[in-house]
């Protein structure tokens, strides 16, 4: 039985070895291009954000949908199938974007007041967008690659909550060390 301390280094290994692969110029060529024809197709400022804020609550119903991912297969003590992470991960994308549909109307009257209060700036919009984007990408990306690895098993001895929290703790960091190497704004 391996302790915690040798899962979260395992952890830390592969997370190193997958964003090493990692095109920071290719993100941010997609990001940007994401952004531009939101900007495009929004009537005004406030809609840009609106469309902007829209995804980055995509993304975060997707950590939850990740996080149940997790907590059904690893969480249960089973390396899942990559085909099963594939298949679960549409089901979920499907229904969220369904939900943030159906929502939409309540969601930017919420934005809209928080724009207000927070005083809100077109790059303080940008960043968030792009943080929740790469995030979303390195979740996915490292549930995947985790499961291709034939020492996957390791992450099932430690305690499952310590080991969620140390793939978001990387997570968080890699997307930030992409997000801050970014130019995305004029």
């Amino acid at each position: 039985m391996r302790t915690q301390q040798e899962v979260n280094h395992y952890i830390e290994e592969l997370m190193f070895l997958l964003t090493q692969k990692a095109d920071v110029a290719q993100f941010e060529k997609t990001i940007k291009q994401n952004i531009a024809t939101k900007k495009e197709s929004a009537a005004n400022e406030q809609d840009f954000f609106d469309r902007l804020m829209l995804n980055i609550t995509y993304f975060v119903e997707n950590k939850a949908a990740w996080i149940k991912i997790l907590r059904a297969t690893y969480g249960q003590g089973q390396v899942p199938a990559v085909s099963y992470i594939e298949s679960e991960s549409l089901a979920q994308q499907m229904r969220i974007r369904q939900f943030v549909s159906e929502k939409m109307e309540d969601y930017t009257k919420l934005f809209h007041s928080q724009y207000k209060a927070l005083n809100v700036t077109k790059e303080a919009v940008i960043y968030d967008y792009a943080y929740a984007s790469v995030e979303h990408s390195l979740r996915y990306d490292f549930l995947t690659y985790l499961t291709i690895q034939p020492q996957a098993n390791v992450v099932l001895e430690g305690d499952f909550e310590e080991t969620l929290k140390i793939i978001e703790g990387y997570v968080a960091y890699y997307a930030d060390q992409f997000v801050n190497r970014m130019e995305l704004t004029e």
